[in-house]
């Protein structure tokens, strides 16, 4: 196995883990819910700042689990034109589009990451139920174009072929 099959495959193993830690986590945004829920009809009271922490997390979530989608193949794709032309060019216009895809998160990575040292050297704050620093939402941000960034480059360098675990077990651990 190649070093870039070893890293390739830690990687795999890396989204697959903020996957399975995204799925716990929406599991735990529906047990809140229900909890709170509970208290409230109970007229108990309920569970102060709840919502706020969900949106935090599913914002956070959103982000941190798209390179794994990526990985999966599992995001949303329109295959109208590559579907429909000869394989060979389908598989120049899948690597043209890895590179377009790859240019484009390093351009939010760009800018996520002077937003982040903006919000930091200002100590910017989200002010809701909690106080909230904005480098923080900021930094699920910049490590998802990371790694987002990461996994078109290896899209490239594998050359079209699919990582090894995905093509047929679904890409878990």
């Amino acid at each position: 196995m190649t070093p870039f099959e070893k890293l390739d495959r830690a990687a795999g193993r890396f989204y697959a883990l903020i996957g399975a830690l995204v799925g716990i986590t929406i599991g735990g945004f529906a047990l809140a819910i229900s909890i709170d829920l509970g208290l409230r009809l109970l007229a108990w009271g309920n569970i102060p700042g709840l919502q706020e922490v969900i949106q935090y997390l599913l914002f956070a979530s959103v982000f941190l689990a798209a390179p794994w989608v990526l990985r999966l193949n599992a995001h949303v794709r329109v295959d109208l034109i590559v579907g429909n032309v000869p394989p060979a060019v389908g598989r120049v216009m899948e690597r043209a589009l890895d590179l377009l895809g790859l240019a484009i998160c390093l351009t939010l990575l760009w800018f996520g990451w002077a937003n982040l040292t903006s919000a930091w050297m200002f100590q910017s704050m989200q002010h809701n139920y909690f106080q909230m620093p904005e480098w923080i939402l900021l930094s699920g941000f910049v490590a998802c174009f990371v790694m987002l960034a990461v996994e078109f480059l290896f899209r490239l360098l594998r050359s079209g072929a699919p990582p090894e675990g995905t093509a047929s077990t679904g890409g878990g651990f």
